[in-house]
């Protein structure tokens, strides 16, 4: 089969379209003929080797032959034994951690569930992350019904899922902060109102909220807290630079560190994808609540420029590259 892969902590410029043997499913994993994969920060993170502790779970000194991609949607097109729920030509979409960009790639049957009639595979492909992550934040955090919500990042692959995700679960009112250009597709999604941080600081919005959900950690917790209600909660979901050691890391790491001194309770968010929450999803986009934005999508063959345009971290909603 042809995947795209890797062999060493290096840029995308690396990444080959090889042949490499097609897998087969064990106890519990299914095969998909993929379609389309969904690419996400974590790629990046993962064949680069930054920050240095994810060497420890993909490789100390080289990650061996890897194939990129972690969001996937396609076909079932072998079954393992102990499978329950799925069969052959069944549509699904879900999490594999790494090997989507290929022909074929096997997950575990617990993180992928049935497409939404409604959505293509393209769609499907760019919600596991982005839609499990801002889905988890709020439960994690609390109930979102009648809230206040603010969301910082609001147009990238997480943020605007959370926007429309926290409408979903009955908050109140949602801010949105992400730049001017992004600021239509933003309100298009549902929130109440859009700051353009190039423009408005957002800490003078003049507004405080229950919730804040922030995917880039650039503004300390501490600055924030006056714009955060006394009983509310920060959802530290990701973060920009950080360093080689800790990299986005940092940022979650150090609000949880300085709550006490803020006096606001901050959460990790962190949740792993599953058939339940993945099932929530495709409900939510079946009925029309959530709609997946795909800024571009890429051929197979061009993986690498994609990669590239996705670590400039300036896409408003997902990359995905179109396999099949």
């Amino acid at each position: 089969m042809k995947a795209v892969t890797y062999d060493r902590y290096a840029g995308p410029e690396t990444h080959e379209l090889r042949e490499i043997p097609t897998p087969e499913p064990g106890e519990g994993q299914v095969r998909i003929r993929v379609t389309a994969a969904g690419l996400n920060p974590w790629d990046w993170h993962l064949y680069r080797g930054d920050p240095w502790l994810a060497r420890f779970s993909s490789g100390l000194f080289s990650p061996g032959e890897r194939v990129v991609g972690a969001d996937v949607a396609g076909t079932v097109d072998a079954v393992g034994e102990g499978v329950h729920g799925f069969q052959v030509d069944d549509r699904v979409f879900g999490f594999v951690g790494y090997g989507a960009v290929a022909d074929y790639v096997i997950a575990d049957a617990g993180k992928i569930a049935h497409t939404p009639l409604t959505a293509t595979d393209e769609e499907a492909a760019a919600v596991p992350i982005g839609g499990i992550t801002a889905l988890g934040g709020f439960e994690d955090g609390g109930d979102c019904e009648g809230k206040r919500v603010l969301v910082i990042g609001a147009s990238g692959g997480v943020g605007h899922m959370a926007v429309q995700v926290a409408k979903v679960l009955g908050a109140s009112r949602v801010v949105a902060v992400c730049s001017g250009p992004n600021a239509a597709m933003v309100e298009e999604l549902g929130a109440d109102r859009v700051i353009d941080y190039t423009r408005e600081d957002v800490l003078d919005c003049g507004e405080t909220f229950d919730v804040v959900y922030d995917t880039v950690g650039t503004t300390r917790l501490t600055r924030l807290k006056r714009i955060i209600a006394p009983d509310g909660v920060y959802l530290a979901a990701g973060g920009l630079g950080g360093g080689p050691l800790l990299g986005p890391a940092w940022a979650i790491f150090s609000s949880k560190a300085i709550s006490p001194l803020a006096r606001r309770r901050v959460v990790v968010v962190g949740t792993e994808p599953s058939h339940e929450n993945l099932t929530r999803m495709a409900d939510m986009i079946e009925e029309g609540r959530v709609r997946p934005v795909i800024a571009r999508t890429y051929p197979l063959e061009r993986t690498a420029e994609a990669l590239a345009r996705l670590e400039a971290q300036h896409v408003a909603g997902k990359l995905v590259v179109q396999v099949a």
